[in-house]
């Protein structure tokens, strides 16, 4: 086990943690795309603090009911990596949740909601801790992909 996720496990048995940022995105297994929220010219994961001992995944699936009203079971959510994020100055645990079939959102007032392919990410401007996020997590949605086919 490598020491982010070793890590990443310690911390989500952790309930005395201080405050955090979780963040990511969804994923469609229908046609592998993954949902981002589009701000004016931006693009960024979804994400929010967490709430006194809440856990990192408990807090990531309670953000995306509050922000897109999806009840995801936790089975479905998997972690990505962890980071201190120094603009934040809190720990960001970003995941990703598997989804069935993309659905669509509402858009709220400024921003948009929007089902993208991971090749089209490099040409969508995102703050640098959102593309570095995408980056990681399709790695490691495509790991899981190579490893659950040699399970076959």
């Amino acid at each position: 086990m490598c020491y982010t996720t070793r890590m990443h496990k310690q911390s989500l048995r952790d309930k005395s943690l201080k405050s955090f940022y979780a963040s990511g995105f969804l994923y469609s297994l229908k046609t592998h795309q993954i949902l981002l929220l589009q701000s004016d010219s931006s693009w960024s994961t979804l994400g929010g603090e967490s709430k006194e001992g809440e856990e990192a995944q408990t807090t990531f699936q309670r953000i995306i009911s509050e922000l897109l009203n999806v009840n995801l079971k936790i089975k479905h959510i998997y972690p990505i990596y962890d980071y201190s994020h120094d603009t934040l100055d809190k720990v960001n645990y970003v995941f990703y949740a598997e989804v069935k079939s993309p659905q669509k959102f509402s858009s709220l007032k400024e921003n948009t909601y929007s089902w993208v392919n991971f090749s089209e990410t490099p040409k969508l401007l995102f703050s640098a801790h959102s593309k570095q996020d995408v980056l990681v997590g399709e790695r490691v949605i495509n790991l899981k992909m190579r490893l659950d086919n040699n399970l076959q």
